[in-house]
């Protein structure tokens, strides 16, 4: 029975069939392994051409010190890329590894970020950089592989991969409004948060239109007044009166998806399936000349009776001029909470 695959093995084949694609393999007899060197050596026999993925190095990224057990776990790879060509049509082997390599250099120079990959439902890209390894070092990597003789390689560092968890964390909720309260009674300090909370306030913000990467700028419209934050009490008649009106600033008339993400306790932060397509009405956000805004309606997603937190966005796709390559942005968030008895 075949082992399960892990998030580092789908990673590494994704990586292997970027190469198989990218050297056209199936059309040039060219087979794309993984493992070690001394696995790939050709026998007399073979009729193709092998190029070996040793993903010898697995290396922590430096950042996210602070990740939790079930959240997704970021690292670095190593690999050691070799050619394994065999002599055809008066070329030698040895041109042959060469060929492949030369291949892949161009391959990885040319797509430096490889295309998105999703594994475990996670979403990345991977960033390929070539490693000048001294002789030395690469005379530590290949001592390690037996009887195999030494071929010309090229090293690559391919970050950051994640590694999934089976049970994921589920996120917290965010903070809305922030307050504080004195209290003398040491006893006291265990009770229910008494003070005034105050939310965010939404500032005077420009949008760049003339930038090619511009991201729009979003705020909620309520009581004739500018909000990033609000809060409701489940089933109280505030939220059962209450659709939010986005205001959104951007080059004018620029379409824009609107999203929701939405936080409950048992599910954690969600992507919500209904969107709604929209489009920026001023370049300026004021909250001093919010009575002329043009607003665009979007319903909460939440249940009757649900509680917790929805967060929403704008998202805008352009197409990079540089390569074409499409990008999404978005803008800054605006929050609802909905909460239910407070103890």
């Amino acid at each position: 029975m075949a082992l399960p695959t892990s998030s580092l093995s789908q990673v590494c084949r994704e990586i292997a069939n970027v190469i198989s694609v990218g050297l056209n393999a199936s059309a040039n007899s060219i087979q794309v392994m993984i493992g070690s060197p001394v696995d790939a050596v050709p026998s007399q026999s073979d009729q193709l051409h092998r190029i070996n993925l040793f993903f010898y190095g697995i290396e922590p990224t430096g950042f996210y010190s602070g990740t939790l057990p079930g959240e997704p776990w970021w690292i670095r790879l190593r690999c050691l890329v070799t050619g394994f060509g065999i002599a055809e049509n008066q070329i030698s082997a040895g041109e042959n590894d060469l060929r492949l390599l030369g291949g892949v250099i161009r391959l990885f120079h040319e797509t430096p970020v490889l295309e998105t990959f999703t594994v475990d439902n996670e979403t990345f890209r991977l960033q390929v950089i070539f490693q000048a390894l001294s002789p030395d070092d690469l005379n530590n990597i290949w001592s390690i592989q037996g009887d195999v003789s030494y071929r010309p390689s090229l090293v690559y560092e391919m970050a950051l991969a994640p590694v999934v968890p089976l049970k994921k964390t589920i996120g917290s909720p965010l903070v809305g409004a922030i307050g504080s309260e004195l209290r003398a009674d040491r006893q006291a300090r265990t009770d229910p948060f008494g003070g005034s909370a105050v939310a965010p306030v939404v500032p005077l913000t420009t949008v760049d239109s003339s930038r090619e990467g511009w991201s729009p700028a979003i705020c909620l419209v309520s009581d004739d007044h500018c909000a990033q934050s609000l809060a409701f009490a489940s089933g109280s008649p505030a939220l059962t009166d209450f659709t939010p009106a986005v205001w959104i600033a951007g080059e004018r008339n620029a379409p824009v998806l609107l999203v929701w993400e939405k936080w409950t306790s048992s599910q954690g932060w969600q992507r919500q399936s209904t969107t709604k397509n929209a489009l920026a009405t001023d370049t300026v956000i004021d909250p001093a000349a919010v009575a002329l805004a043009v607003t665009t309606d979007f319903a909460l997603p939440f249940a009757a009776n649900e509680t917790g937190q929805a967060v929403l966005f704008a998202e805008r796709t352009y197409n990079r001029a540089v390569d074409q390559q499409p990008i999404t942005v978005r803008s800054n968030p605006v929050m609802v909470s909905v909460f239910g008895d407070v103890p």
